[in-house]
């Protein structure tokens, strides 16, 4: 908690009110420093696989031989069954929180061949049971919520100060439970950047749906990939941004004119 002063209709006024937890990790893997980035330190366990499996330094749970995270101290302690060649390129990302990865390269992703697709008005609820069911963010707000769907309920829940982090977290989840992600909707709360679409791409789902906005390289990534970008998701409302064929909609039929008769 923290004591904030609000200032409304030119007076102050006192109150206690929830602020989002931040705080360093930093992954140790087969004793080797990988990265230190900023967090929410909940899930750090699926953040960190997650990001391993992002940035291709594990390829399954099957590479983890021990994973030992200690959120006091802020650090994730990984052995692997593999060894592992610390990369020497970092790219800080768009992301808060310091987005950090070691590649942007989405040429090696192949468009996806999935044929999904939704009705416009499924959209809407998952979005709602997202926010819905991100508790920090309905008690503090000024954190990212991102969700993993199968079009009818959503599956998996992520907050995170950082939006590649709560995506990350996703993946670690479904990683460790042995959830699939190809063939499902991710939902997030942060701009669609070229790393969001990146990592959508990784995790093979046909449709990435923000409340906010895509940029331009992701549009343009999400064009040859074959992924359906919707952004700026409100009530009843949002902007398709590519692939919008995916989208299953019966437009209005126009009025049929009459002809009068000239009496």
């Amino acid at each position: 908690m923290a004591y904030i002063y609000r200032y409304e209709n030119g007076r102050f006024e006192q109150f206690e009110r929830p602020v989002v937890h931040e705080q360093p990790l930093t992954i140790v893997v087969n004793g080797v420093e990988v990265a230190t980035f900023l967090c929410t330190p909940e899930k750090l366990d699926y953040l960190t696989v997650g990001f391993l499996a992002f940035e291709g330094l594990i390829h399954s749970p099957d590479d983890i031989r021990e994973l030992d995270v200690d959120v006091e101290h802020g650090v994730a302690d990984v052995v692997l069954t593999i060894p592992v060649v610390k990369p020497t390129r970092r790219v800080f990302t768009s992301g808060c929180g310091m987005g950090l990865t070691f590649t942007l390269r989405l040429s090696h992703y192949a468009p996806l061949q999935d044929d999904l697709s939704l009705t416009p008005e499924h959209i809407f609820p998952l979005m709602q049971q997202m926010f819905d069911g991100a508790a920090m963010y309905n008690t503090s707000r000024g954190i990212h919520a991102a969700a993993l769907s199968d079009t009818q309920r959503v599956l998996l829940l992520a907050e995170d100060v950082g939006r590649h982090n709560a995506l990350d977290k996703i993946l670690g989840e479904a990683l460790l439970k042995g959830i699939p992600t190809a063939g499902r909707l991710l939902l997030t709360s942060g701009r669609i950047s070229s790393e969001m679409l990146r990592k959508g791409a990784y995790m093979q789902t046909p449709f990435l749906i923000s409340r906010t906005s895509p940029t331009t390289l992701a549009i343009e990534a999400a064009k040859r990939l074959g992924i359906t970008v919707i952004g700026y998701v409100r009530r009843h409302s949002f902007n398709v941004y590519t692939h919008p064929e995916r989208l299953l909609h019966r437009c209005p039929t126009p009025p049929v004119a009459v002809e009068t008769v000239a009496s």
